[in-house]
């Protein structure tokens, strides 16, 4: 038929028409795919252009950083010049104290050698002293540890130069109360955290204590302000004067001044927060017996080894001062090396 003809006809006109467009649309995707490469040619370029250019310029200012640290590390050797200098005089004092100490203790030794000969016959005086080993440069390990034991002696009996061998001794003490405030002093200057060995205050309560015992007891929402204004709370009863929760008992015959555990206020903190807040507040009292410090209810410093939990010697902290010094050497000589 013509009209089914003629239709064919312009459909097949159509499609090649269509065919021509796709065509030529390929051929334009493949002209912007080069043209796309070739700008982002162009942009690489220019970016690494203006990167060379920028390390150009910043070349000045990457000069002036480094002239900086270099200053500051300089200054930082120079702190630690000056930090080591100043506790190496503080060694040395130290050193000449107990060097003097030991001389005296030599000394008394000898005196009391000869009092106990002469006194022999009608009595015994019985001295014991023990002595530890020594450190580097001679410094005694721990001259605390001196003992005097009298053993029987005859009514009206005269020791030849007894008064001279007391007060070496007593001269021996203070020498060795000097190196312990010396040393306290040093210890409060060093920044304590997390070291073995450091400085406790004696007397002072035990805020952690508080802080669990509320948390035991309350949610923790709740826990932390309670627990810090109970701390505050007996904080001020500590300090107050009038409160003597004390008695004496005997013990092998002989008074003994103790906290009162039955005391009013320890059984009422007992009952509120438990056992360990007024052991807590017993351990301060007792401390601050033991330190001589209820008159003001002030507290006392004690070098203390954090470690075992206990006194510190005078041996374990000149070896650790010791050490910082050592440690203080060694920084300073990779630094100089490094620069």
């Amino acid at each position: 038929m013509p009209e089914t003809r003629g239709v064919d006809g312009r459909l097949a006109a159509l499609a090649s028409k269509v065919d021509s467009k796709i065509y030529y649309l390929k051929d334009v995707l493949v002209e912007y795919m080069d043209m796309k490469n070739v700008v982002a040619e162009v942009a690489q370029e220019r970016e690494r252009f203006l990167n060379e250019q920028h390390a150009m310029v910043g070349n000045d200012v990457v000069l002036e950083v480094m002239k900086e640290k270099l200053e500051a590390a300089d200054n930082e050797l120079a702190a630690a010049k000056e930090e080591i200098s100043r506790m190496n005089k503080e060694l040395e004092f130290v050193k000449k104290k107990l060097r003097d100490s030991e001389a005296k203790i030599n000394q008394a030794e000898q005196q009391i050698g000869v009092a106990a000969e002469l006194v022999q016959p009608r009595g015994v005086v019985k001295i014991s002293v023990e002595k530890q080993n020594h450190l580097p440069q001679g410094l005694m390990a721990d001259a605390g540890e001196i003992e005097l034991t009298e053993g029987h002696q005859n009514e009206g009996l005269v020791t030849p130069n007894a008064g001279q061998t007391s007060g070496a001794l007593v001269s021996k003490d203070d020498d060795l109360e000097t190196v312990r405030e010396e040393l306290i002093k040093g210890f409060l200057e060093m920044d304590s955290g997390g070291r073995k060995l450091g400085i406790k205050e004696m007397g002072e309560l035990n805020e952690k204590v508080f802080q669990a015992a509320c948390l035991a007891k309350l949610p923790p929402e709740e826990a932390g302000s309670a627990s810090y204004d109970l701390y505050s709370l007996w904080q001020k009863q500590l300090s107050d004067l009038s409160w003597n929760p004390f008695k004496t008992i005997t013990v092998d015959g002989n008074c003994k001044e103790i906290v009162n555990v039955d005391d009013d206020k320890l059984q009422g903190l007992q009952r509120e927060l438990g056992e360990d807040a007024c052991k807590a507040v017993v351990n301060a009292l007792t401390e601050m017996k033991e330190y001589n410090v209820l008159a003001d209810r002030s507290i006392a410093y004690e070098l203390w080894n954090y470690k075992e939990g206990r006194k510190a010697t005078l041996r374990e902290c000149i070896e650790y001062v010791f050490n910082q010094v050592r440690q203080l050497t060694v920084t300073k000589r990779r630094k100089t090396r490094r620069w």
